[in-house]
């Protein structure tokens, strides 16, 4: 099983119905995907050269593409101009992983071109390098609560123009009449009615308007046809004393209606003929396509973003066969932005991505001060994914530290993706790094919902530029697995900066699947034992056990917890105040669970745990020396556990940073906290040691195969002969 490589345009009728069956399967039959749309595409603009990759798993087919060489390598999305979107019909992106090697030639890069995220596979879970570009920003609109709803909440100012353009119509023409086509037998002449509206105006000046006898009427009277058959394709026509005004040719499914083709007469343009249209269209659409979605998928302008309720960033991405082939095409594209003028060496983003206005803070209470709303990043579950956490830190660790910034994009008075950071310098080499320290657990930027992560790359040239051409980044610890990690390596590519992935440390944590008894029946025997025998020799000693939850007898349960800190094998801590102020933001946020431990009145253990979003945290633990023969860590560790088991009700427990041999034996599975460093190759210093990062690397690797080699290879040792 796997990829076979076939001739696209001689082969795709043979495989029309697993195409289909994929798109239904995988994106509810998506007519930019349709072998209705597809197989027209191939057979008029395809060249001979486009491949249709085909993957099968288990005998079924699992995965469909059509590819064309770009050249030495490289392969691309096939995608006429026609195509607003590329099909991408795999049932798991890691079935990208193997096509490389399967490609005539050495294929070293993909571009996949126009993917719409909405109905492409998860590129999170795809481990060769890839980067992510914008392409396009498209719009929609929701056919839900009727069309006076959607009316009444667009612009004021586009509804008055609407309102006046239909006035101007009716005063000087008459009432526009909208006329709609849905039969087989009228699609060709529709289409040739558009060709001719657009060919007279600037499209036909530019040579790239549908017309009568070009292939682009060929393509879309065979598409509409193939569409009408099923009654999911109509023609819309807008006349006015007459004289045809404008068109739109539409294709659909059961839960999307897509916006193929817009046409209108520029000589009518005093009375927007196209717009009155199109609010026609609209208005027909919420009332026979209740529940469904309109698509434009054009690079949507502010005026045509008015018209819309949903936005989403069509996305170009670059696959590479593996990191080498990755870091070269980017040192290559570093190189030839320098050849090309000194005014083009900068460190900002892409030059494709359009500008953003990219604002930063240098503390907490400069997001208040300039009347940004951070409701969104509160901290309601999550501490370290909050901007109370960053404040914290920020306030204890680094008061005084000038490097704070806190970078961000905002709508309106909303912050809605902010980036953490501290600007360091060491000796000449400028450093960008993630706000944090070793009381950090985990971080990410604080993004919201509808957060675009392809915005990161303008934080993070805004902080280069910041920092004069900083020579590194680096970020960590983070979730490997998490959309922020896998955004932050993409858009540090996307700028020019070549990343690496490093491994922090390990996690150990227990998916919660029972009760309590339910729990330690899975624990290990001696554990068990050592649980029932210490709780029991500990209460008979006058050991008490408490929790505290919230703000009452708070600064007690603080004070205790310091008594024990002390007394315990724990180096001091540097910052004393941090843990007790983050003990006090807890408090009241009814995420606190401080335990302490006492024989006979006196404080011999204390942990602080912290619980939210179905998860409890284990943040510090520690037990006074002195009284190591009662096991007091492990009797408070089970009372604790039993808490947030049985009450809290808890799905998951962590451990948080480590690999310690006792973490193991309370928790049931192990995942990783990984980092990333990244160089800026423009620069002397970065360059350099880019090239000290990649040969230790090489170094590694190379001595890691060795030593497997060395291993199998390695004699058995001889017997000696017996007489």
């Amino acid at each position: 099983m796997g990829w076979e490589i076939l001739a696209a345009k001689a082969m795709f009728a043979n495989f029309a119905a697993d195409w289909d069956r994929l798109n239904r399967q995988l994106y509810d039959a998506h007519p930019y995907f349709d072998s209705r749309f597809i197989a027209p595409l191939l057979e008029h603009f395809a060249n001979g050269k486009e491949r249709l990759c085909i993957h099968r798993s288990n005998g079924a087919i699992s995965g469909a593409l059509i590819l064309q060489p770009e050249g030495l390598g490289r392969w691309s999305s096939f995608r006429p101009s026609q195509a607003q979107i590329t099909a991408l019909l795999l049932d798991d992106v890691r079935l990208l992983e193997t096509l490389p090697a399967e490609l005539p030639g050495v294929a070293w890069e993909i571009e996949l071109q126009a993917i719409d995220p909405r109905y492409s596979p998860d590129f999170q879970h795809l481990a060769l390098p890839h980067t992510i570009h914008p392409h396009a920003r498209t719009i929609g609109i929701q056919l839900e609560n009727g069309f006076p709803d959607y009316w009444g909440n667009r612009p004021k100012k586009l509804i008055a123009n609407v309102d006046r353009y239909s006035r101007r119509a009716e005063n000087e023409f008459g009432t526009p009449v909208v006329t709609t086509f849905e039969d087989t037998a009228d699609m060709a002449l529709g289409v040739k009615r558009f060709g001719a509206l657009e060919t007279a105006g600037w499209k036909g000046a530019a040579g790239t308007a549908v017309s009568r006898d070009n292939r682009q009427a060929t393509f879309y009277s065979e598409v509409l046809r193939g569409f009408a058959v099923t009654g999911q394709a109509t023609v819309h026509e807008l006349h006015v004393a007459g004289r045809f005004a404008s068109s739109r040719l539409v294709i659909s499914n059961e839960r999307m209606v897509v916006f193929l083709k817009t046409a209108y007469d520029e000589s009518l343009a005093r009375i927007a003929p196209g717009r009155i249209l199109l609010h026609r269209v609209i208005e027909k659409k919420f009332t026979r396509h209740s529940g469904k979605t309109i698509e434009f998928y054009t690079n949507a302008s502010r005026d045509q973003a008015e018209w819309a309720t949903l936005e989403c960033t069509v996305q170009s991405i670059e696959v590479f066969r593996n990191d080498f082939f990755a870091a070269a095409f980017a040192l290559l594209k570093v190189i030839q932005r320098n050849l090309r003028s000194a005014d083009n060496r900068r460190t900002s983003s892409n030059e494709d991505t359009p500008a953003i206005d990219v604002k930063t803070c240098t503390s907490v209470k400069g997001f208040a001060t300039a009347q940004y709303d951070l409701d969104e990043f509160a901290a309601r579950n999550n501490i370290e994914a909050s901007i109370g956490w960053f404040d914290l830190l920020q306030r204890v660790v680094y008061p005084d530290d000038p490097g704070v910034r806190y970078y961000f994009i905002a709508e309106r008075n909303r912050a809605a993706t902010i980036l953490p950071l501290r600007l360091t310098s060491k000796g000449s080499v400028r450093t960008v790094e993630a706000l944090g320290n070793y009381y950090t657990s985990l971080y990410a930027p604080l993004l919201t919902p509808n957060s675009d992560l392809l915005s990161l790359r303008h934080l993070l040239a805004a902080a280069t530029r910041d920092h004069h051409s900083a020579h590194v980044m680096r970020f960590a610890p983070m979730d490997p697995e998490s959309a922020a990690y896998n955004g932050l390596l993409n858009d540090l590519q996307a700028i020019g900066w070549i990343p690496f992935k490093f491994f922090c440390f390990g996690n150990w944590f227990l998916k919660v699947d029972c009760g309590w008894e339910g729990y330690l029946k899975k624990r290990s025997a001696n554990l068990r034992s050592t649980i029932k025998r210490m709780s029991k020799k500990f209460a008979a000693d006058g050991g008490t056990l408490e929790v505290a939850t919230g703000s009452d007898g708070v600064e007690q349960a603080i004070a205790a917890f310091q008594e024990v800190y002390t007394a315990s094998w724990k180096i001091p801590e540097p910052y004393p105040d941090f843990v007790p102020s983050l003990i006090r933001r807890l408090a009241p946020l009814g995420m606190l669970r401080l335990g302490i431990a006492r024989l006979q009145g006196k404080a011999i253990a204390a942990q602080l745990w912290i619980v939210g979003e179905g998860k409890a945290s284990i943040y510090k633990v520690a037990y006074h020396e002195a009284f190591a023969a009662y096991s007091p860590g492990t009797v408070l560790s089970s009372h604790l556990m039993q808490h947030v088991i049985e009450q809290d009700q808890v799905r998951e427990v962590d451990f948080l940073i480590g690999d310690d041999k006792y973490k193991q034996l309370w928790m049931s599975d192990r995942r990783e906290r990984w980092g990333i460093v990244a160089y800026n190759p423009r620069t002397i210093i970065g360059f350099a040691l880019l090239m000290k990062e990649a040969s230790g690397r090489i170094v590694k690797s190379a001595r890691k195969r060795i030593e497997a080699a060395f291993a199998t290879t390695k004699p058995h040792s001889s017997m000696s002969n017996k007489s």
